[in-house]
């Protein structure tokens, strides 16, 4: 138990944003060689927590370590949507392998969407 805690506070430490916890709609759409595949393939996630480095996210599908993905981010109450690539960076599996947890940095973000992240984080903490 000792050694998860340890675990746990080490990676926040590793983290350069600040997160809130939020739950927010987020469409993904998965990426192949930086490009949708033929068969395009959506899926709904909820966000746990978000920050303008990345989001943590809820989904039923697992979706594997290096996975690059688009998103639209659904910023609920400022009714925003924000765009974004990123790639899944850890996956744990959630209520007997039906729901995931899912850890995703943003690799592509557009300034204006990194902006109204870093806002909405910090008008939200504060």
């Amino acid at each position: 138990m000792r050694k998860k805690k340890e675990a746990a506070r080490q990676a926040r430490e590793r983290r350069r944003d600040s997160r809130i916890s939020e739950e927010d709609k987020v469409l993904i759409e998965l990426l192949t060689n930086g490009r949708p595949p033929a068969d395009k393939t959506i899926i709904n996630a909820l966000t746990k927590d978000v920050s303008p480095g990345g989001v943590r996210l809820l989904t039923n599908m697992l979706l594997p370590v290096n996975t690059l993905l688009k998103m639209e981010i659904v910023l609920s109450r400022r009714r925003r949507v924000v765009h974004a690539m990123g790639m899944v960076r850890w996956a744990h599996s959630m209520y007997e392998e039906e729901m995931f947890e899912i850890g995703i940095e943003f690799t592509q973000i557009s300034p204006d969407d990194k902006m109204l992240l870093l806002e909405h984080t910090y008008k939200k903490r504060g």
